[in-house]
C-alpha cells in the first residue's frame, strides 16, 4: 500500500514536472523572442521616422513606445502559456494601477510633463535653454527628466515637472550679449561710446547685420555705468564675451579712459 502510494506520488510529480517544464521553457522562449523583437521594432520605427525627418525627441519617444508595446505583448503571451488567465489579471492590474498612480502622483507628473514637452517642443536636443533656474545645452529629453550640459561641462538633470509651467528661455541660435563697464565721472563718455562701438563693429564673430546699442545704464556713486547690447551666435557666446571684455580694457587704457572703482571721500573736522 505504501509502495503504491509512493509510486503514484512520484508519477504525479514527474508528470507535472514534465508538463510545467515545457510551459516554463515556452514562456522563456516567448520572453526572449519578445525582447529581441522589441529592440528590432524600436530600431525599425526610429529609422522610418528618421527618413521622414521627424524631430529626434519625438522619434525616440515613439520608438520607445513601440518597444514597450512589443514587450508588453510578449509578457502577456508568456503568462498565457503558463496557464494564467489574462482577463482577470488585466482587470486586477487596472485597479492596482489606480492606487499606484495616486501614491506616485509626484513621479508620474514628471512623465506627464515629459509627454507635454515632447509634443509641444518648446526646445529640442542641442538647444541652449534656461529653465528652472539652470542653464545649459539640452543633451537628452526623456519622459521623466531633461538632461542639460552646463557651460562648465557638468550634467544637470531637471525633473520635467519643474520645467512645465515655468518661463523657458531658448537660445537656440542667436543670443543677446550684454556688456557693462563703469567709467570715471571725469572720463569722456562720447569717446568711450566710440571705443566700444568700434570694438563690437570690427569683431569677426559679431554678424555685421546685428544692431549695436551702447548707452548709459545708470549713474552710480563712483562711476557712470555704460551698457552695450549685441546679438551673437549661441556657440560663439563665451568667446565673444571674453575677447570683447579684454579689448575694452585694453582700448580704454590706451585712450586714457579710466575704469572707475568704488571711492569714498572722508572729511575730518577738528574742533579748535
Amino acid at each position: 500500500m505504501n509502495h503504491d502510494r509512493i509510486t503514484k506520488i512520484i508519477d504525479f510529480i514527474t508528470e507535472n514536472a514534465v508538463h510545467y517544464s515545457f510551459q516554463m521553457i515556452g514562456a522563456v522562449v516567448i520572453l526572449v523572442a519578445g525582447w529581441v523583437l522589441s529592440r528590432f521594432a524600436a530600431k525599425m520605427t526610429q529609422n522610418a521616422l528618421r527618413e521622414r525627418k521627424i524631430d529626434i525627441t519625438i522619434e525616440k519617444f515613439i520608438a520607445q513606445l513601440a518597444r514597450w508595446a512589443v514587450l508588453a505583448l510578449a509578457i502577456l503571451l508568456s503568462l498565457s502559456s503558463l496557464g494564467v488567465q489574462i482577463a482577470p489579471l488585466i482587470a486586477g492590474l487596472s485597479v492596482a494601477g489606480v492606487g499606484i498612480g495616486l501614491a506616485l502622483q509626484g513621479p508620474l507628473s514628471n512623465y506627464a510633463s515629459g509627454v507635454t514637452l515632447i509634443f509641444t517642443k518648446p526646445f529640442k536636443v542641442g538647444d541652449i535653454i534656461e529653465a528652472a533656474g539652470v542653464q545649459g545645452e539640452v543633451r537628452d529629453i526623456s519622459l521623466p527628466r531633461t538632461e542639460l550640459i552646463a557651460l562648465d561641462g557638468s550634467i544637470i538633470i531637471v525633473p520635467n515637472k519643474h520645467i512645465i509651467g515655468e518661463v523657458i528661455k531658448n537660445y537656440s541660435e542667436y543670443r543677446q550679449l550684454e556688456f557693462n563697464v563703469g567709467i570715471s565721472y571725469d572720463a569722456d563718455v562720447d569717446k568711450a561710446f566710440k571705443v566700444i562701438e568700434t570694438i563690437l563693429s570690427n569683431h569677426p564673430l559679431i554678424p555685421n547685420h546685428q544692431a549695436i546699442k551702447v548707452g548709459i545704464r545708470d549713474f552710480g556713486e563712483s562711476a557712470i555705468h555704460l551698457q552695450a547690447f549685441v546679438w551673437v551666435v549661441q556657440s560663439n557666446y563665451g568667446e565673444v564675451k571674453f575677447s570683447v571684455n579684454k579689448a575694452i580694457l585694453d582700448q580704454f587704457r590706451q585712450n586714457g579712459i579710466v575704469i572707475a572703482y568704488p571711492q569714498r571721500d572722508v572729511h575730518i573736522h577738528r574742533d579748535i
